[in-house]
């Protein structure tokens, strides 16, 4: 044993905890940081090569335990320095990341990113080798650790920001060195000043914070970010706002040659303009031409709900229309402090007595209001998705036929809802999954184009190098009954009026594909596949909108074969070994079934909980807690029988099958409770499979540990890199079946694993 005699085992499972929540919070903050430099396509690319640092870690552990026997003083010196390297690792990487200017090949940030995972695989493989008869106290401090670092992260990125968070998990994982190397050894005067150097930069004052946090070199100098695409342009502009949320980075940009709009970003993109305005009703008239407008010059509009305000160009809109009660619902909080903080630029219209902003998601706003509106507006929710394809890959439950039925639903009498989107792909499919949302109410196809108009922007803005018109910022307007002759016409002269041209509108001006569906000469099927790119319907268990062609699809098959081939050449020594690779297989079928249940059930409950920043956080939580605690009960002789079926991979596979048809009916009869209520049901819910799933993984290794237990490193690596897998596997699986396919297929592996009893698990 490498461990000082007499030491309390206490210790070791402290240091594991914290450990592990510094690991989760970093990884959370790399996939933020990541975010804000790339688009979601690398982000996912580069957090996944990167996790494989785990089994890295473990095949060091390995080879060193493999080749160093009987010379214990040498693996713990090692270990020792390892454990102390983990804080440094974090602000190493992560100031790294912050400070480095952009650069398009991505393996500068893998490399790098790479590191802690390789120290924390080495140090946690290692662990679990030397203590294997205790292997289920110790998965569960894992898993406590990780549960609590998934609630840490959103409170600490909410109200520390990214630097401070950045400290924080150094002063954690520091905290986690001086617990380790009090069990292994005397006391390191080293971690103690690690600990303290952390503890020292609390202190640094939060103008210099606020200066390193605006001072982010990718979003300073990528041209593919609106400040540094500005900036080459050889335009003068400022980052003067800069906030960091468990959501995003919110920036606002002042141009200097443009003194009457400053430009709100998320993660240095998804631009909306912000205004400058005094405040005056005669101040709004210079927007009554615009495109955006058309809504407000037919029917009513008393009663009016913006979903994703931003910097609040639709607040404008509105007040312009003379909207008596205008709500706006932003789901990125820090845009709200934004749009705030710069009132006396904006005229406060964030506060005026007839606007209302909520800070929360606009599809569960609508699910749980019981409010009828005369306008439901959405522009351009997700403003860059039109410019970077990687926002493919990105879940939106905003635009899928649910959505679109529910805000349908919540219209008053005659009431509108409009899109403004970026193309014609975004149109196109905003009017395919009209059409849908529509049906559902008994709508038929052909009568559902008496519903719909389509106008596009500026006709004299609107036209590409050779001279044709293009489809650019297009209005969408959807009625909840059909368009009357005099609400035809009259839209269609405020459109002329402004120069926009109309592409579709009932009774008045009818032609292209809605005409030919509306006149029968098109089936729906047959109008869905007349396009050069996928418009078919986003739903809630497919909710890939923006996923317009099969590239998102196709690169995620390859980084699939290629994460697949890595590992393999990883492992390959191992996996020669006959008796080896049993485990190897049992272990890396646990992580990837982990993960595509984990992943399955975070998506499912976003609706319920009305955030993915919510659901991630409590779900998650439950979840490996509920995994730690099956981890210690698990030890008992009721779930350890020797029989050809193991039973709590059987429960898990049931459980999630259940879940599939089960979940809906229970969020359906329980979406009024108010969300801590909710949030205790989701936690009671996912403990339940999670009890059962955080049972086999320490009986492995417990298992290993009784015949040969420097196995154990890389069967716990070959679980950490398989749950990349099992990641990229479950949004594969989504895009092509859905998230009720992706659980079942969780449901089968465990199914599989269940076979795994004893005489097939040992060596």
């Amino acid at each position: 044993m490498i461990q000082e005699k007499g030491k309390s085992k206490l210790l070791l499972l402290f240091g594991i905890s914290f450990l592990s929540i510094s690991m989760f919070v970093y990884q959370v903050i790399l996939t933020r940081i990541i975010s804000a430099i790339f688009t979601y396509h690398y982000t996912f690319i580069i957090t996944s090569f990167s996790i494989l640092g785990f089994g890295i870690g473990g095949i060091v552990a390995y080879r060193q335990l493999k080749n160093n026997k009987t010379n214990n003083q040498f693996l713990k010196d090692n270990l020792i320095k390892k454990i102390v390297l983990m804080p440094i690792s974090y602000i190493f990487v992560l100031g790294l990341f912050y400070i480095l200017p952009f650069s398009i090949n991505i393996l500068v940030y893998i490399i790098p990113a790479m590191v802690p995972f390789i120290i924390g695989g080495y140090i946690l493989s290692s662990i679990y080798s030397e203590f294997s008869d205790i292997s289920n106290k110790l998965y569960f401090a894992d898993l406590i650790g990780s549960g609590l670092g998934s609630i840490l992260v959103l409170f600490s990125l909410d109200y520390l920001g990214v630097i401070k968070s950045i400290i924080l998990i150094s002063i954690i994982s520091s905290i986690a060195v001086i617990f380790f190397v009090n069990f292994l050894s005397k006391k390191y005067i080293i971690a103690y000043a690690v600990l303290g150097m952390f503890v020292m930069s609390i202190f640094v004052p939060q103008n210099y914070i606020s200066v390193m946090e605006k001072n982010f070199g990718s979003i300073i100098t990528s041209k593919l970010k609106t400040f540094g695409n500005i900036i080459s342009s050889g335009d003068k502009a400022e980052i003067v706002y800069t906030k960091w949320n468990a959501f995003s980075r919110t920036d606002v940009i002042r141009v200097d040659n443009d003194p009457n709009e400053m430009i709100v970003t998320i993660d240095g993109t998804a631009s909306s303009p912000m205004y400058k305005f005094d405040g005056k009703d005669g101040s709004l008239d210079i927007y009554k031409k615009d495109v955006e407008y058309l809504p407000y010059t037919f029917g009513k509009k008393d009663n009016v709900l913006i979903i994703g305000p931003g910097g609040g160009r639709d607040i404008l809109y509105a007040l312009a229309g003379k909207s008596k009660n205008i709500t706006g619902v932003e789901i990125n909080t820090s845009t709200i402090d934004a749009v705030r903080h710069f009132k006396d630029f904006n005229g406060d219209i964030y506060n005026k007595a007839n606007v209302k902003i909520y800070g929360e998601d606009g599809r569960y706003f609508i699910n749980r209001s019981k409010n009828k509106y005369d306008i439901i507006y959405l522009s351009m929710v997700m403003t860059s998705s039109a410019l970077q394809t990687g926002y493919a890959l990105n879940e939106n439950y905003i635009y899928t036929v649910e959505a679109l039925k529910a805000y349908i639903d919540h219209l008053s009498q005659n009431g509108k809802l409009v899109f403004l989107a970026h193309d014609e792909e975004d149109m196109s499919k905003i009017v395919a999954t009209a059409i849908s949302a529509l049906s559902r109410n008994g709508v038929s196809v052909e009568e559902a184009t008496k519903y719909i108009a389509v106008i596009n922007k500026d006709s004299t803005m609107t036209h590409n190098h050779g001279g044709n018109s293009q489809i650019d910022s297009p209005l969408v307007i959807i009625k909840n009954k059909p368009f009357t002759i005099d609400e035809s016409n009259r839209l269609e002269m405020e459109a002329m009026a402004g120069n926009n041209k109309p592409l579709y509108i009932p009774n008045s001006f009818e032609v292209g594909p809605l005409f030919h569906l509306e006149k029968g000469h098109l089936t729906f099927n047959n109008f869905l596949r007349g396009f050069p790119f996928i418009i078919k319907p986003a739903t809630d268990d497919k909710p890939y909108f923006y996923n317009f062609n099969n590239n998102a699809l196709m690169l995620l098959i390859i980084l699939l074969l290629v994460v697949l081939l890595g590992i393999y050449l990883l492992f390959r020594p191992m996996l020669k070994q006959k008796n080896t690779a049993k485990a190897l297989i049992f272990f890396g079928a646990l992580g990837t079934a982990y993960m595509l249940i984990e992943i399955s059930l975070i998506q499912k409950f976003i609706l319920y909980l009305g955030h993915p920043i919510t659901s991630f956080t409590y779900v998650l939580a439950a979840l490996l807690v509920g995994s730690g605690i099956g981890s210690i009960l698990g030890n008992n002789s009721t779930f350890n029988k020797d029989k050809k079926i193991y039973m709590p991979p059987f429960i898990v596979a049931v459980i999630s099958i259940v879940f599939v048809e089960i979940l809906d009916v229970i969020f359906k009869y329980t979406f009024s409770y108010n969300l801590i209520n909710k949030i205790i049901v989701s936690s009671i819910l996912v403990m339940l499979p999670g009890f059962f799933m955080g049972m086999p993984f320490p009986r492995g290794i417990r298992l290993l540990g009784a015949c040969d237990k420097n196995v154990i490193p890389i069967a716990w690596g070959i679980n950490g890199a398989m749950s990349v897998i099992g990641s990229i596997l479950s949004v594969i699986i989504s895009m092509i079946f859905g998230f009720k396919i992706t659980l079942i297929t969780g449901a089968i592996i465990y199914g599989l694993i269940c076979l795994y009893n004893r005489d097939r698990l040992i060596l």
